[in-house]
Formats: structure tokens, C-alpha cells, sequence
């Protein structure tokens, strides 16, 4: 080890040699650097929203607030019946031979510039990244190709690209920063379900660091397939076919049995604060941080033990220099598997304390579904949103709450509230823990 300078024998002598330092607090913590730094806020300017309740940010936001339920039950071409989900809106126009979720990304990539006023003229290209993920990449032209040849290569697609390009989990944060001529980093986080709130948190960083001023960041995801739908459903953690499937996915619910697959994705344009303020962007809200932790027990359950999760929540808050008393609102990942909602409920009670139980919060995908590496960034979306109106999104279909989810969820119908600050949990198969924490702007 000492050929890779490590000088094993303290830890003091490590820190000396590795960019982190004690003082600093956890590794993991993406706010952890140097102060100079963390000067350097960071503030949400723009969301692009496609979700099956809407194509773009404002219907899809009314859709989550009236609680209209999108699942229902869809023939996937290869699967022998229809199955429960929750697919785009119907008339939605994508560009063949490009990839959907491509298309998500560009879509939602334009709607954020525009809402933000456009900032790409105020900065410098090289100043400006993108990090977008996917869980997994495109996978249509694939599916397509192996479905009329059952030959997944080059020669088994007639036209367009090579559907081994289309799947490269890159390919949507390549487009989106070719399309707009980014000039800064670009990055493809892929972390199962938390990939969406990691990638926006990594966009955060970036600027934090000093690296960017202005970043496209977010996720997309398109996987109502038969080899996806299969996959998971050999994993167990999808909801059975239901006689009524708008009620086929219900988080916190005693009897809820899965989630359901849905499609969508969320960019959110951010900015370092002080440059915004000069431009005079339209603020929606402030990043005050976010955490990273590893949960390693299992690829589809959380582990029994809490204390992973119960550090997240509580290094979160430590970077936003907050305490559990200072939320108004919860995001809730609420899968509505089994095992997950009442692991997710029981580590944000002893994360929290006394105050868990009065902070209000929600799971969305009742209303949408899972979508998958989209999830995270249309519920921290959602998030925002949430923020700008006062007004919490309902669960929905929890009229008969699990013993073990003792917390406020928001059942039902939307509720007007007093929203100064929110928190936003996702957590990604193979144990991706990620949480934030987002307040409106003073």
C-alpha cells in the first residue's frame, strides 16, 4: 500500500493524503467540502415534468394534487395478457428511430430551460453540465430487434441506429448536452430507483465544487417491456393483476402487494444562487443538501436493521443545518412492496424522534406508478411544486394503513399546508440510498 502513498499506519496520517478530513463529517455526505465551497448555493430555477398524469410539468402536477389514478391495465407486445401499468399519455409525439426515453429527455430538458427564462445565453457553455440517468438505459430498439429476429445485433434492426447504442445508459445525458452544446461535465448516474435524486444531487455538487455554474439535471425512464415487466416480476415486488387496477398499487396500505411500472422523467435546471439572483431567474426553490448511504443487505429489500437509513436522514439534516421540528413535508419512496413501507416508516421515526409523526408526507406512486430510474427526479419535482402551491399531494388508496406505517401520509386528498422546507427519500434496489433536503426561497 505504501506504493499508492497511503501511509496505512493512522488516520491522521490518511487524511493528510486524501482529500477528505474528519472536520468535514462523513465521506458520503455530498456536501462535505471544504467551506470556501459550500458557499456556493445552489437554487432550482426550471422543472420539465412528463408523467402519465400529464405531458408536461403543469398537468402532470394538477394530475398528482386531483389524485387521478394513471395505472391501468396495458398490453405489452410479447407479454401473453395485459398487465397492470401506468404508460405515458396517449398523443405524446416521439422522434423514431430515437429511443422514448430520449425523446423524455430532450422534452423535458426544453421545458426547464424554458421555464427558467432561458439561462443558456447568460453563461458560459463550458460552465454549463448535464448529468441525466437512466436505471438502465433505452431498451425499445433492443426489445423490437430481438422481438422480430431473435438476433440482438446490428443486423437484426433494419433501420436507424445500432440498438446497442440506443441502450448505452448514457445515451440520454449524450443527447440532451449535444442538443444544448453543454459544454461542462456530463454524467449518466445509474442507481436503480435513487438514480433520478442522485443525479440531481450530483448536478448540485457539481456546482457546489465550483466546476459549473448552471446544470440540466435529472432522469427518464421507458420500461413498459416484456423482459422488464417479466423481471420484475420474478422479483416479486410487482402488484398483482387487480380487478380495479387504478387501485392496483397502494403504499402504506395493510394489503398493498407491489408497485406498478410506470414511465416519465423530470429535468430541473439549477444554478449557483448568486448568478441567478443577477439574472433574475425565477427562483422555486433552495437546495440546502443531500446524503448518500448504502444499504448492502439484499437486492430488493431494505435491511432489518434501520441504521443506514437513520444516518441518511440524519447526516441530511446536519448539512442543511436543520432539526427534524424545521420540516413541513416528507417525500416518501413508498413503493408499496411489503417489506419497504414499514422499514422506510419505522427508520424516519427514529431518525426524527417526537417529530415524526406531525410532519405530513406522501407517496406518489399510487397515482403514477414506479418510475424506476425516472422516480426520484419527478418526486423531488413534485417536491418543489408542492413548495410553490402549499399544497401536499395525496396518497392514494390508503384507506386501511398498515399497523407498522404509524405516520401522517397524506391519504386521499390533497392538503393545503404551510410549506417552508421538504424532505425527499429514495431508495434504489441493491440498497441506493439517497435523501435531500429543499426549502422555498427567502
Amino acid at each position: 500500500m505504501a506504493a499508492f502513498g497511503w501511509n496505512r499506519p493512522g488516520a491522521a496520517s490518511l487524511s493528510k493524503r486524501w482529500w477528505w478530513r474528519p472536520s468535514w463529517g462523513w465521506p458520503c455526505s455530498l456536501s462535505a467540502v471544504p467551506a470556501v465551497v459550500s458557499e456556493r448555493r445552489v437554487v432550482i430555477t426550471g422543472i420539465g415534468l412528463i408523467t402519465p398524469a400529464g405531458p408536461d410539468r403543469e398537468s402532470s402536477w394538477q394530475g398528482l394534487c386531483r389524485g387521478d389514478s394513471t395505472t391501468r391495465l396495458v398490453s405489452i407486445p410479447g407479454l401473453p395478457a395485459p398487465v397492470c401499468g401506468a404508460p405515458l399519455p396517449a398523443g405524446l409525439f416521439f422522434h423514431a428511430p430515437l429511443e422514448p426515453l430520449v425523446d423524455l429527455a430532450l422534452a423535458t430538458s426544453a421545458e426547464a430551460l424554458a421555464h427558467a427564462n432561458h439561462p443558456l445565453t447568460a453563461y458560459d457553455p463550458s460552465r454549463v453540465g448535464c448529468v441525466i440517468g437512466t436505471s438502465k438505459g433505452g431498451c425499445h430498439a433492443l426489445s423490437a430487434a430481438w422481438q422480430q429476429t431473435h438476433r440482438p445485433d446490428a443486423s437484426a434492426w433494419p433501420h436507424g441506429p445500432d440498438p446497442w447504442t440506443c441502450c448505452d445508459p448514457q445515451v440520454a445525458a449524450r443527447t440532451v448536452s449535444q442538443h444544448w452544446n453543454l459544454q461542462g461535465p456530463c454524467l449518466a448516474p445509474v442507481a436503480a430507483c435513487a438514480t433520478g435524486l442522485l443525479s440531481i444531487a450530483r448536478g448540485a455538487d457539481l456546482i457546489t465544487l465550483g466546476r459549473c455554474d448552471a446544470v440540466l439535471a435529472g432522469s427518464v425512464d421507458a420500461s413498459l417491456l416484456p423482459a422488464i415487466h417479466a423481471s420484475f416480476r420474478r422479483l416479486g415486488v410487482l402488484a398483482p393483476v387487480a380487478s380495479d387496477p387504478t387501485h392496483a398499487c397502494r403504499p402504506f396500505h395493510k394489503d398493498r402487494g407491489g408497485f406498478v411500472i410506470g414511465e416519465g422523467g423530470a429535468v430541473l435546471m439549477l444554478e449557483r444562487a448568486d448568478l441567478a439572483r443577477a439574472r433574475q431567474a425565477p427562483i422555486l426553490a433552495d437546495w440546502r443538501g443531500a446524503s448518500l448511504a448504502a444499504d448492502a443487505g439484499h437486492l430488493t429489500r431494505l435491511s432489518p436493521d434501520p441504521e443506514p437509513l437513520i444516518h441518511l436522514l440524519r447526516d441530511t439534516l446536519r448539512q442543511a443545518e436543520m432539526s427534524p421540528a424545521e420540516l413541513d413535508y416528507i417525500n416518501y419512496h413508498g413503493t408499496a412492496t411489503r417489506g419497504n413501507d414499514p422499514l422506510e416508516s419505522q427508520a424516519v421515526e427514529l431518525a426524527l424522534g417526537t417529530a415524526a409523526r406531525s410532519i405530513p408526507g406522501s407517496s406518489l406512486k399510487g397515482t403514477i406508478g414506479h418510475l424506476l430510474g425516472g422516480a426520484g427526479s419527478v418526486e423531488l419535482a413534485a417536491t418543489v411544486l408542492a413548495l410553490r402551491d402549499q399544497t401536499i399531494p395525496p396518497t392514494l388508496h390508503l384507506d386501511q394503513p398498515d399497523p407498522a406505517c404509524r405516520l401522517d401520509y397524506t391519504p386521499h386528498h390533497a392538503r393545503p399546508s404551510s410549506l417552508q422546507t421538504a424532505l425527499k427519500l429514495s431508495l434504489g434496489f441493491g440498497g441506493h440510498l439517497v435523501c435531500a433536503v429543499i426549502s422555498r426561497p427567502v
